[in-house]
């Protein structure tokens, strides 16, 4: 048996157009899939999925915020009381992540993630807001509505975790990542297709948008974008050199 691909090229669904290879992200937006048949419903929720990315293509950006720098910043701010945060939420310092599950990248962001949490488990709130590209990376948005409905259970970050890890986004393996997360994967479906979360992504879309983010992952730290590598070593640098209280 031939080993699966890492990330396989994405299923193109009946009637959505080839998009080329250099598009960016905001060329793509609107491109999104209409049509969903038997053969493309891989997750049983591509239905939902399809309606939720139709929906991201017309969102529209909050109000943007700008620093005296004239830097574009984090857009809302973090709300704790709002915002999927993993540690402390008002420590000194805050890192928000605009990301996907089901992309190339996505092992690597839960890597540094990983040694945000292991190495400020007290001190640093780590935040997910939502920035899947519907085209790009069709099965993003699948995930989205995955980890959302894992909140409803009070398993956002379990779930996020174990999604970030994997290899391949195959049914079978997003499957045994709710089951390791000790969720009932007819239930976690069942959300997904209701929809669990639509409001909670297409707002963190407009968030994205209005904080200037074009692809993610983009990283905001204390407020401020991030432009480094997203790497664990200079990630933790800049969180450790950050304004505290931010």
């Amino acid at each position: 048996m031939s080993a699966r691909p890492e990330f396989p090229p994405p299923i193109r669904f009946p009637g959505e157009p080839l998009v080329p290879p250099e598009a960016s992200a905001a060329d793509r937006r609107g491109n999104v899939p209409t049509v969903v048949d038997d053969d493309t419903d891989r997750y049983g929720v591509e239905e939902t999925a399809a309606r939720g990315a139709a929906r991201l293509a017309l969102v529209e950006p909050h109000t943007a915020r700008v620093g005296d720098d004239g830097e574009i910043l984090l857009s809302p701010p973090l709300a704790p009381g709002h915002d999927r945060v993993a540690g402390p939420a008002s420590g000194p310092a805050t890192l928000v992540v605009f990301g996907a599950h089901g992309t190339p990248w996505s092992r690597s962001l839960g890597a540094v993630l990983e040694a945000v949490r292991r190495r400020h488990p007290t001190t640093v709130g780590v935040a997910w807001r939502h920035y899947p590209d519907p085209v790009a990376h069709p099965r993003a948005v699948v995930l989205a509505l995955a980890v959302e409905a894992a909140a409803e259970a009070g398993r956002f970050w379990t779930l996020s975790r174990e999604l970030l890890r994997l290899r391949h986004d195959d049914p079978r393996d997003v499957h045994r990542a709710i089951v390791r997360s000790s969720l009932d994967p007819d239930r976690v479906l069942e959300a997904m297709r209701a929809g669990a979360g639509e409001d909670r992504i297409a707002g963190d879309v407009a968030s994205a948008l209005a904080s200037g983010v074009t692809s993610a992952p983009a990283l905001f730290i204390a407020g401020e974008r991030y432009r480094g590598e997203v790497r664990p070593a200079p990630v933790l640098a800049a969180i450790e050199s950050a304004p505290r209280g931010a």
